[in-house]
């Protein structure tokens, strides 16, 4: 429809956008319920890798020296490696939780759907791909450590197989990270909520 009858009414009172969302009241229930699914699953998967990396943080690879207490293998570089990946890995799985947490409180309204829930969930996967890569990587460097004193192919094939899983979650987040930032951001004239224009 043409900009200047964005305001207009018709017989019944009503105008463009009213009419609109009356007729598309099942695709905003819809929307709300894939929303709802989608964050419940991805706030269960950084559950358990808050819960997982949380963990590692107390049974280092290596074991504590038995009369200081400090790490065995801590002035080793992988070491270092290994607490900075277990560190980003537990902080960014806390804000997914987080971003998904406030997705479910959210009202899911139709303004909503604008910039609210679309940015919320587009950080959430960002975070979410974050901490599985950090996890990843703090395992591989785990295994590299724990098992490089016997054959040394062990532990490259066990990181090597580590950093497989980050390819396939990829080939999953990035078509659905384009298509949220393409029609929440570059498709302003379509759904920018002060126009409002109904092609």
């Amino acid at each position: 429809m043409l900009p200047s009858y964005k305001d207009l009414k018709n017989y019944d009172g009503k105008t463009p956008h009213a009419l609109f969302t009356e007729e598309h009241k099942d695709l905003l229930t819809e929307a709300a319920s894939w929303t709802k699914n989608t964050a419940k699953n991805c706030m269960l998967v950084s559950t358990l890798i808050a819960t997982g990396v949380f963990a590692a943080t107390f049974n280092l690879p290596g074991g504590r020296n038995s009369t200081t207490g400090t790490p065995t293998y801590l002035t080793q570089p992988l070491f270092l490696t290994f607490a900075i990946s277990d560190a980003i890995a537990l902080i960014s799985s806390s804000a997914s939780i987080l971003m998904f947490l406030s997705i479910l409180d959210s009202s899911y309204a139709e303004d909503n759907y604008f910039r609210s829930l679309p940015f919320k969930l587009l950080f959430g996967l960002i975070a979410q791909f974050v901490s599985i890569t950090s996890m990843m990587i703090a395992f591989g460097v785990s295994s590299f450590i724990t098992y490089y004193h016997g054959s040394n192919w062990v532990p490259i094939f066990i990181s090597i197989l580590a950093f497989l899983p980050i390819p396939f979650f990829t080939l999953i987040l990035f078509p659905l990270s384009t298509d949220i930032i393409h029609s929440s951001y570059f498709c302003l004239t379509l759904f920018r909520p002060r126009e409002r224009l109904l092609c």
